[in-house]
């Protein structure tokens, strides 16, 4: 199958030419979205025109230049938060979920797009250092497979949330996880 034909509604910001993978898992978020809401580390895409579009990095151009650990959004203002390759470099998590949590309705979705450690490599300082240099935001923090991420996040008991949705993002490469606040 010719991956550059696949057509995807609504998303922007993505090339469809050699972007295919992305557009795959944006795809698995896309139906979960509707109303307000932020894309967390959008880097250069995001799936819809509306979203704001959070980043730690001023040089994809976000409409808000913040880290995501501390959101400038009022509580409960958002219908929802996508973080499409972006979760895993956050080192403390469990404060990054609770503050998405915040900030997001309750009834409202987190959707998260992370990339599988069954198929993707560990991150290697040694060896991966000249791109970290280039990109110092680029660094995983946490590596995962999906049955390794749900058991992380449904430890966190105490925080108003329930996982209402997951599986594969793109094949050999990411899972994608929905998280409703209840």
């Amino acid at each position: 199958m010719n991956k550059s034909n696949i057509k995807f509604k609504g998303i922007k910001y993505a090339n469809t030419e050699t972007d295919w993978m992305w557009l795959e898992e944006a795809e698995k978020l896309q139906r979960w979205i509707t109303g307000k809401g932020a894309d967390i580390g959008c880097g250069q895409r995001s799936i819809t025109k509306e979203i704001i579009r959070v980043d730690i990095d001023k040089n994809v151009k976000p409409d808000i230049l913040c880290d995501g650990i501390k959101l400038p959004f009022k509580d409960e203002e958002l219908d929802y938060i996508t973080s499409i390759h972006s979760f895993e470099h956050f080192e403390n998590q469990y404060q990054v979920l609770k503050e998405w949590l915040r900030v997001v309705k309750k009834g409202g979705i987190i959707g998260i797009v992370h990339p599988d450690v069954d198929y993707t490599k560990k991150q290697n300082p040694e060896k991966d250092n000249d791109g970290l240099k280039q990109n110092p935001f680029n660094k995983h923090w946490h590596e995962n497979n999906l049955e390794t991420f749900i058991k992380q996040i449904e430890g966190w008991k105490e925080l108003p949330f329930k996982v209402i949705d997951s599986g594969v993002a793109c094949e050999y490469w990411s899972f994608y996880l929905i998280i409703e606040k209840i």
